[in-house]
């Protein structure tokens, strides 16, 4: 008697559960509209520049293009560049220079390392369009200078030897103007930027040297600054 009581509820329950799937309405499915996905650029990778440099090396003053300033020297010379961007607002720089014009008294080469804090003024949406880059150079740099028998040479007993080698501080500030690649617009490859800076290498660092052959005075400090012009090219 039990076991017909409870198949007659079980099968009750089986009908009116297929009464009530029956009965349900079929739902349409919902579907979202494609929206597309903005190209985003992608910033950062390596790139190398070539550079012509002007410094002044100076124990008293400097004149920017003025050979007759007393204790300056004035050299040309190239920079390599070897840099890699981490991002749109800071970049990694490892540079060699060497002068291979020289007027008076000095030959000089030098190293640098630096951070590049950069802001570059460009609009987001408008990838395909050419921008300026405002940067900085923070860092550090080892530079070696030896006399030479220019125009104006140097004291006999520093020609071809050594007068400073030393580490310092190093900072500088640039702008650069990017022209961008068409074909690779969702990325820097391919960009070719010019730019333009001022360096500060070396601020009074110690030495004890006569200068000049013609002059007698021995001097304790030595400093150098200078301008870079020059293109980076964006792998």
């Amino acid at each position: 008697m039990m076991y017909k009581k409870m198949l007659h509820i079980v099968v009750g329950v089986l009908l009116s559960g297929t009464v009530l799937f029956s009965g349900t309405k079929k739902v349409d499915e919902v579907t979202s509209p494609i929206v597309p996905i903005p190209k985003v650029s992608k910033v950062g990778g390596l790139y190398l520049s070539g550079a012509l440099y002007y410094n002044n090396i100076y124990s008293e003053k400097y004149a920017w293009f003025d050979s007759g300033t007393n204790t300056q020297d004035e050299l040309a010379g190239l920079t390599l560049i070897v840099g890699y961007e981490y991002n749109q607002f800071l970049a990694f720089e490892a540079r060699a220079s060497k002068s291979f014009l020289k007027e008076d008294y000095a030959d000089e080469y030098h190293m640098s390392f630096f951070l590049k804090p950069q802001y570059r003024f460009r609009d987001k949406k408008e990838y395909e369009e050419n921008y300026f880059t405002l940067y900085g150079l923070l860092g550090v740099g080892y530079i070696h200078i030896d006399g030479t028998d220019g125009e104006t040479p140097a004291a006999a007993e520093v020609i071809g030897k050594n007068i400073i080698s030393t580490w310092d501080f190093q900072y500088g500030i640039g702008i650069s103007y990017t022209i961008v690649n068409d074909e690779y617009l969702s990325s820097d490859k391919g960009d070719i930027s010019i730019f333009i800076e001022y360096n500060m290498h070396m601020d009074e660092k110690s030495i004890l040297s006569r200068l000049y052959e013609y002059n007698p005075n021995t001097y304790t400090d030595l400093s150098m600054n200078g301008l870079n012009v020059g293109l980076s090219y964006h792998f």
